[in-house]
C-alpha cells in the first residue's frame, strides 16, 4: 500500500473514532504516519446592544470554549491512534473562518491521502468541514468515508466512475495503491456516446489495457441513466457490484457538461453507503 502519510481532518469528536479505524484498517503493517488536524477560529467579534461596543464576556467564553473542543478532539485523536498503534502528531490550527478543512490544506500538500468523514444528514449533522476547498485547494486524493465512517478493510470490490476525462484520470492514477490490492476492479461508463472525451465503440479499453499494465484486471461496463439521475445510475452499480470504494473525479461548478461535481458529484456524497475517493 503507497499511502504512508495521511491526513485526518477531523471537525468534531465525533470523527475521530470512524477516521482512525478506517486508517488503521487502510494501513494493515505498513508504515504508516497520521497528522490529526482540527481548526477552530482565530478570532470572534461580538457586539453589545446598544452602542454595538465589543462584548468581552462573550468573546472570552468562545475563546475557552473552542479551546475545550480542541483539547477534546486533539485528546481523543491521540489516545484512538495510540490504541491502534499508528505513528501520529497532532496539529491544531487556528484559522480566521475556523474550518477544519481550510485550516488543514497547507499540511494537506505534503501527505499522499486525505481522509474525512461525511456528516450524517439523517442525524442532523451539519457539513463542518469544506469538501470543496479540500478537493480544489488541496492538491491531493481524498477518501471521504460515509456517515457511518464504515471502510472495508482489506477493500477487495473497487468501482471507478469513469468519463475519460482529465479529473477521472488523476483520481483513477491516485488510486493504483489501493487497485493493485483490490480483488476486482468495474470500470462504469455513464452515456458513453454523450461523453466527449470517450470514444464509445472503445469505451473504457485505453483505461483498463493502462491498468493492465499494473497488474490490475478490470471489467468495463457501459450503463444508460435511462430516466434518472447519472448518481443514481452510480449508485446501483455500486449496490449491483457490492463495491467497497467508489472511484471517481471531482470537477467545479463551472464546468459545462454535467457529469459529476455540480449535480452527481454532491449527490452520491451526501447518500452514498460506501467510502468515495476522489481527486481532481
Amino acid at each position: 500500500m503507497g499511502f504512508h502519510t495521511i491526513l485526518a481532518v477531523l471537525s468534531t469528536v465525533a470523527d475521530v473514532a470512524p477516521v482512525t479505524s478506517a486508517i488503521a484498517g487502510l494501513a494493515a503493517s505498513d508504515n504508516v504516519h497520521v497528522i490529526g488536524c482540527h481548526g477552530e477560529p482565530s478570532q470572534f467579534v461580538v457586539l453589545s446592544a446598544p452602542i454595538d461596543v465589543p462584548d468581552a464576556a462573550t468573546i472570552a467564553a468562545l475563546y475557552e470554549q473552542a479551546d475545550q473542543r480542541m483539547r477534546e478532539v486533539g485528546d481523543a485523536f491521540k489516545a484512538a491512534c495510540s490504541t491502534a498503534g499508528l505513528s501520529h502528531e497532532w496539529r491544531p490550527v487556528r484559522s480566521p473562518g475556523g474550518d477544519s478543512a481550510v485550516s488543514a490544506l497547507t499540511t494537506s500538500r505534503s501527505c499522499d491521502l486525505v481522509m474525512v468523514r461525511q456528516p450524517d444528514r439523517d442525524a442532523d449533522e451539519d457539513m463542518a468541514t469544506n469538501i470543496d476547498a479540500l478537493l480544489f485547494e488541496g492538491g491531493r486524493p481524498v477518501l471521504f468515508l460515509p456517515p457511518s465512517g464504515e471502510l472495508a478493510a482489506p477493500i477487495e470490490r473497487i468501482l471507478i466512475a469513469w468519463d475519460g476525462s482529465r479529473e477521472s484520470a488523476r483520481a483513477t492514477h491516485d488510486a493504483l495503491p489501493l487497485l493493485k490490492a483490490a480483488k476486482s476492479v468495474d470500470i462504469v461508463i455513464v452515456d458513453a456516446e454523450k461523453l466527449p472525451d470517450i470514444d464509445a465503440p472503445l469505451a473504457g479499453t485505453d483505461i483498463a489495457t493502462s491498468l493492465s499494465r499494473h497488474g490490475i484486471h478490470a471489467n468495463v461496463t457501459t450503463i444508460s441513466k435511462g430516466s434518472g439521475s447519472t448518481a443514481e445510475a452510480i449508485a446501483a452499480q455500486v449496490t449491483a457490484s457490492n463495491a467497497d470504494l467508489v472511484i471517481m473525479g471531482a470537477y467545479t461548478h463551472q464546468r459545462l457538461r454535467e457529469w459529476l461535481f455540480g449535480g452527481v458529484t454532491r449527490a452520491f456524497l451526501d447518500r452514498t453507503p460506501v467510502a468515495v475517493l476522489m481527486s481532481r
